[in-house]
């Protein structure tokens, strides 16, 4: 039997896309990160699978371990933040850190909440990757260029700068991730942090952390990495 090619993965994932509109009339235009697309896309790879036969390949098993994790990512962003709870403020009121911890929370939930359902989650702009050759040989360095993104839980992710971080080691699979980080800064006399700094970093490992936005997958095949061109990051459109 023939090995089905790229091309016939798409049509099977499109053909089921219509089954399962023609079930559910709602379900019209769907976009590529909704977890049905996922779910449609998981049941032509597994189609995929049986008529090939035989152990898969490790294209097919990174392409598999994306869509669970796919499907996992789709599970945790249920909408966990319909209700949001803010200060009440009246005269002789007592503030305290918790009442301004809280100020924080409330505004910071509200634009996460804005950015990830109303816009998306995924790239807007930027944030291409590219595999450069170090001095003296050895494992290439991953180069992101820069670009802004939307994280899993909504946070606006900002790389001003080209970033440079080394592939996975030991590993043949690698998923390149961008996330928020805060760090402490600016110590007070007694030590005590007295700000907290955010800014976009730039990781590789072996699976996509939460919170983490998978930009890329680099795959290694005989000795050499390159990027794995059925790996699509999700966009904002």
């Amino acid at each position: 039997m023939t090995k089905p090619t790229d091309g016939d993965w798409e049509k099977l994932t499109r053909d089921l896309s219509r089954r399962v509109a023609a079930h559910a009339p709602d379900w019209s235009e769907p976009a590529g990160n909704d977890p049905g697309i996922t779910l449609v896309e998981l049941i032509g790879f597994l189609a995929e699978s049986m008529l090939t036969g035989g152990d898969m390949s490790p294209e097919a098993r990174a392409r598999l371990r994306d869509l669970v994790t796919r499907l996992e990512r789709a599970g945790d962003s249920v909408c966990e933040d319909a209700t949001l709870t803010r200060n009440r403020y009246f005269s002789g009121k007592l503030m305290s850190v918790d009442d301004f911890e809280l100020e924080q929370t409330y505004q910071r939930t509200r634009l996460r909440r804005h950015n990830r359902l109303l816009h998306g989650v995924g790239i807007v702009r930027g944030l291409g990757i590219a595999l450069e050759p170090r001095q003296g040989g050895g494992e290439p360095a991953v180069v992101v260029s820069p670009g802004i993104a939307i994280a899993p839980d909504g946070e606006e992710l900002v790389v001003c700068e080209p970033l440079t971080v080394d592939v996975c080691q030991g590993r043949s699979v690698c998923y390149v991730t961008v996330a928020l980080v805060e760090r402490p800064v600016d110590p007070t006399p007694h030590g005590e942090p007295s700000r907290i700094e955010e800014s976009a970093e730039v990781a590789t490992s072996e699976g996509v952390q939460p919170g983490h936005l998978a930009i890329a997958r680099l795959v290694r095949e005989r000795g050499t990495w390159r990027a794995d061109p059925s790996f699509a990051a999700p966009r904002v459109s």
